[in-house]
């Protein structure tokens, strides 16, 4: 899409402004996926599997080991999978419920802003919601499939 420079107060940046539209939606699910690597690696792979299955057992759900390492499941390989763009919106929603199970019954009621991370997990929930609306966008492999969730 042009940018239609006279409009613009400052002309000079409507190369900027247009990078941003081609490939605003594309860096911020990249950059969703990135965030979510590091949180799930060490789930599946290292010792955090046990402390995130404490979560589970006080809600109550059996199997909270099976439980913590589907959560690193979902962190490690669904922020692969939304860094290339497949499967994206199955992915966004998983992560979108997961977040949003954190802010609202893990944190919750001892949270506010800039206490305990919260305005992380839920802009990562609200991002997350926004990719399920959108989907993987014009650079991603869910572009190149003939259906799309």
């Amino acid at each position: 899409m042009s940018t239609d420079r006279s409009r613009l107060l400052f002309p000079i940046f409507a190369p900027l402004y247009e990078f941003g539209d081609k490939w605003g939606w594309t860096i911020l699910r990249i950059v969703l996926g990135i965030w979510l690597l590091p949180h799930g690696f060490p789930k599946l792979f290292g010792d955090d599997a046990i402390p995130t299955s404490r979560n589970f057992v006080a809600f109550g759900w059996a199997y909270p080991i099976a439980w913590a390492y589907f959560i690193g499941a979902v962190e490690f390989f669904g922020g692969i999978a939304l860094i290339l763009g497949i499967g994206t919106r199955l992915v966004a929603a998983m992560v979108a419920v997961q977040f949003f199970v954190i802010t609202f019954f893990i944190m919750y009621p001892n949270w506010g802003w800039n206490k305990r991370g919260m305005e992380y997990v839920l802009i990562m929930c609200i991002i997350a919601v926004l990719f399920v609306l959108r989907g993987g966008g014009r650079h991603s492999l869910d572009n190149y499939l003939s259906k799309e969730l």
